[in-house]
């Protein structure tokens, strides 16, 4: 508010009191604020358009940093415990509010003590971004391993399942040869039929059998184009599982765990192109294989049995990520502790400036004005705007607009008025 004519800022403060407080509508608080650098009118001007933009900015980080206390304590808790400016809950710091002097300078020039605000709640935002960042990411494995642990046997560690007694009582034997490979099927039992009438006969089109054409044209060592890069090794194709390979493993729930064998691969020729010879290549057959197998509805899940390695069960990895969990939740609850007041302080420090220069631009120079903080009652907000028209003596309307009162048009009031909420 303005100090109209010669009078006493203390004056007009219990004017204000006087038009809110006995008629029940806020609690009113004044604010003292120190002398600050007013500079030129361009640059407050240019100050006053970004400020409205850097007030939000900074409200956003602090509604983060008090959604994540929340998210992490609980809502309950973070009622019973809430955060606070300091030593004081941020009511009590408005209500009370001093200008940090050591932190911001207020002989600096306003739009270097703006970027310094700023500065310190970038700094804020980025480590609550990277503390957010790691934390989900630690709940998200912990998520995924817990569901691991309590899956059947198309998604539970089969480290865990493929036990080596479990192994030596089906009698399976893991091959890994440079030729063949044993692979983990999972199969529904309502399917089991199925699968044994079908499994030798999945990924017909997947290994090639061709070879040289001997029953025609030259016989044998005769140059009849078909051999090297020439031959055509899918001229004959079938499946790569070896016959009779199926070996039923386990039985969990409503799946069952079986074992196949099937050619690791084949090897493509080298050639010679012109006078450079072309390396030949190996191809896998796994990957063919379990696309093949998915189309039927069976799962081919990828294992490598190795008897002599050390198995940390699922339980203990779940054990060992809950504890890293709760540890960064524990950081996470004392950071936002921490750092809440700064930026709830450096929000209001911004409030304050901005409503200095507001009052700059609309009452001039030198600066003469009343800064204070209500506490309105609740839906007594029109009243409340009532009443300090009243205390200016002025009729709002008298200053509005033409066409303020077309829907949507913006009322003027004789004061500067900048909102806080506090949930």
């Amino acid at each position: 508010l303005p100090n109209e004519g010669n009078n006493l800022a203390e004056d007009t403060f219990a004017k204000l009191r006087e038009h809110t407080e006995l008629e029940n509508l806020a609690e009113a608080k004044q604010l003292v604020v120190p002398k600050l650098l007013v500079g030129t009118l361009d640059s407050l001007m240019s100050l006053s358009d970004e400020l409205g933009k850097y007030d939000s900015a900074i409200e956003t980080v602090v509604r983060k940093i008090e959604r994540q206390y929340s998210d992490v304590v609980g809502g309950k808790e973070a009622l019973a415990d809430p955060l606070k400016v300091g030593p004081v809950p941020p009511k009590r710091f408005l209500e009370e509010f001093q200008w940090d002097i050591a932190k911001y300078p207020n002989r600096r020039p306003l739009p270097e003590l703006v970027q310094l605000i700023l500065g310190g709640v970038g700094s804020v935002e980025e480590d609550l971004k990277n503390l957010s960042i790691n934390l989900s990411e630690k709940t998200q494995q912990l998520s995924a391993l817990n569901r691991k642990k309590g899956g059947n046997l198309a998604m539970a560690p089969l480290e865990e399942v493929l036990t080596p007694d479990v192994i030596q009582g089906s009698g399976v034997q893991f091959l890994d040869t440079d030729y063949l490979r044993t692979v983990v099927v999972v199969i529904n039992k309502a399917a089991e039929p199925e699968w044994l009438n079908v499994y030798q006969g999945i990924g017909t089109d997947i290994a090639g059998y061709g070879g040289p054409d001997w029953t025609s044209g030259g016989g044998c060592g005769q140059n009849d184009g078909n051999f090297g890069a020439e031959i055509d090794r899918q001229r004959e194709t079938g499946s790569p599982v070896v016959p009779g390979s199926a070996t039923r493993v386990v039985a969990e729930g409503e799946h069952v765990l079986y074992t196949v064998v099937i050619l690791k691969g084949q090897y493509e020729a080298g050639h010679i192109e012109g006078d450079e010879f072309k390396q030949g290549n190996f191809v896998d057959f796994f990957d063919n294989f379990k696309a093949s197998a998915r189309e039927k509805r069976f799962i081919v899940r990828e294992f490598e049995y190795d008897p002599s390695a050390k198995t940390v069960s699922t339980q203990e990895q779940a054990d060992d990520l809950d504890a890293q969990v709760q540890q960064q939740k524990g950081s996470m609850v004392r950071w936002c502790k921490t750092h809440f007041g700064e930026a709830f302080s450096a929000w209001v420090h911004v409030k304050v400036i901005r409503a200095f220069v507001e009052s700059v631009l609309r009452y001039g120079l030198p600066p003469n004005f009343v800064l204070a903080v209500l506490k309105l009652t609740p839906n007594k907000e029109k009243q409340v705007m009532q009443a300090l028209d009243r205390v200016m003596q002025v009729d709002a309307t008298a200053f509005m607009s033409d066409g303020a009162d077309e829907e949507g048009a913006e009322e003027y009031h004789p004061y500067v008025r900048l909102v806080i909420n506090q949930n």
